[in-house]
């Protein structure tokens, strides 16, 4: 199984489908299929880097759009600091909003992240996360999950087509298939580790 291209995989699910009439929802069916998938799949390929500035006096910090987790956020200060997590009555208890440093903690708390204590100075931070599933579309025809587990994809938008089109005898089995797709993408590079994650919001 092969697609090499976004237009690939719409001609294949509507092929699987036995459908020449839902041209204009299989992309829906297979939008939905990468917010499962971002939920579903835990695979070193969704980790990413961001570098973020902060400046003296400022203690907020705007997350990537694409983020899904935080794993680690880091001060390029000598040697590289790494920021502990805390809750954000944590920040607000344990740090007087007029103290200023090098930031040693963090919360996140919508789209953004707040430092503490709040930056004396300009510095960069690095930000491991987890990212979002790159979006396919008619200008963006292929990311790495598509090249890696075309599978994945298939099975994820006919699991999403099967609730409606009212065919009900076929969710099990692409529902099946779709576990197994993502089992097998997480098994590849599985690895057992304590870092905390803290989800955006």
């Amino acid at each position: 199984m092969s697609f090499a291209t976004y237009a690939d995989l719409k001609t294949s699910v509507a092929t699987w489908l036995h459908r020449t009439d839902l041209t204009a929802m299989i992309p829906d069916f297979i939008a939905l299929a990468e917010a499962r998938l971002s939920a579903d799949l835990d695979t070193r390929a969704m980790e990413s880097r961001s570098t973020l500035t902060a400046t003296s006096g400022d203690a907020w910090l705007t997350l990537p759009t694409d983020l899904l987790e935080v794993r680690r956020l880091t001060v390029a200060t000598d040697p590289v600091r790494v920021l502990e997590y805390a809750a954000p009555d944590q920040i607000a208890h344990d740090f007087n909003s007029g103290v200023t440093g090098i930031p040693n903690a963090y919360a996140v708390i919508g789209t953004q992240i707040q430092l503490a204590p709040t930056p004396d100075a300009a510095y960069d931070f690095e930000l491991s996360y987890w990212q979002r599933i790159p979006a396919l579309s008619d200008s963006n025809t292929s990311n790495w999950l598509l090249v890696a587990s075309p599978a994945c994809y298939l099975y994820g938008a006919l699991c999403e087509a099967a609730p409606y089109m009212q065919d009900d005898e076929r969710i099990a089995v692409w529902e099946g298939k779709y576990k197994q797709a993502v089992d097998d993408v997480n098994a590849i590079d599985w690895y057992s580790g304590s870092t905390m994650r803290v989800r955006a919001g």
